[in-house]
């Protein structure tokens, strides 16, 4: 099960398959509480005995308090009140981490492929906020709060039209989907919703003006990220924003800013690091799935 900021994403599947079955999707406005939530999952398969959560926001003692909703969701709480043999509570970061190992050729595009120099890569990408995980090997994922931070800030201003006031305090005040908003807001006076957004590139003229913005933000996010983590294996993108986002990427201009302003040999490390868009969907539960997997119940 993944909770996003937005969204809960929900499947079932046989340890040791790879296939997930009955995969749903639906906004989690309405949920009353993680036990309703839970409830009405486990009354619709009784057989269900392991239960995955990948839940947007900072995992603590194996509990996630979320970062854009009002829900906690504890192990110790979940195996005290559901007839379960085991819990577990990943970031929704640390499951999509988890997916990078399974990924097929084409459910990955390349922007520059590079030339891997190590074992480690970053997973990120904007939604309700922005999530963010390194992956050190197969085996260690450590999800951040990327999107929390105020890395890059000054220098996405110097470089855009966007005026610097309260609107944009962190990271994901930018590079996000409520980021994306707001770059729309600050250019054109009105509100729109990222996916309106998205849809109204080719015609309207503040919505192109803002994905571009958006997207030259992100390359020149992905050039400190990749000098500060050494992401040798490379930089992966991923979620819905980012696929509905593909056909408007320019990969030279994306490319030529990920480079800009970096002398040798830091110009030379941001050449090899692959950079790259995950195609697939429901990635966190295909992370959530190799997990468990991993674990050999």
């Amino acid at each position: 099960m993944d909770i996003g900021g937005t969204n809960i994403r929900t499947a079932v599947a046989n340890i040791g398959s790879s296939d997930l079955i009955n995969p749903l999707k639906k906004n989690h406005n309405n949920i009353i509480s993680i036990d309703a939530l839970i409830n009405d999952f486990l009354r619709k398969d009784s057989t269900i005995k392991h239960i995955v959560f990948s839940v947007a926001g900072p995992k603590i003692n194996q509990s996630i308090s979320m970062t854009n909703a009002e829900l906690q969701i504890d192990k110790n709480y979940i195996l005290e009140n559901f007839k379960l043999d085991s819990c577990h509570i990943l970031n929704d970061w640390e499951s999509i981490g988890h997916s990078l190992s399974i990924l097929k050729n084409q459910e990955i595009k390349f922007i520059n492929h590079g030339k891997p120099f190590n074992d480690t890569a970053l997973v990120l990408g904007p939604g309700t906020g922005l999530g963010a995980a390194l992956v050190v090997g197969d085996g260690i994922i450590l999800p951040t709060e990327l999107g929390n931070s105020s890395i890059d800030i000054s220098k996405i201003f110097q470089q855009s039209i966007l005026k610097n006031n309260n609107d944009f305090k962190n990271v994901e005040s930018i590079i996000s989907g409520k980021g994306l908003e707001k770059i729309f807001f600050s250019i054109s006076g009105l509100k729109k919703k990222s996916e309106e957004i998205v849809r109204s590139y080719e015609i309207d003229k503040f919505a192109k003006q803002s994905i571009d913005i958006f997207l030259i933000s992100i390359s020149q996010l992905l050039s400190e990220l990749a000098l500060i983590y050494m992401p040798g294996k490379g930089i992966y993108l991923s979620g819905a924003l980012i696929r509905s986002l593909v056909n408007f990427f320019n990969f030279d201009s994306f490319t030529k800013n990920f480079f800009e302003n970096k002398k040798f040999p830091h110009k030379e490390i941001l050449k090899q690091t692959p950079l790259a868009i995950i195609n697939k969907e429901m990635a966190s539960l295909h992370g959530s799935l190799n997990f468990i997997n991993k674990l050999k119940i």
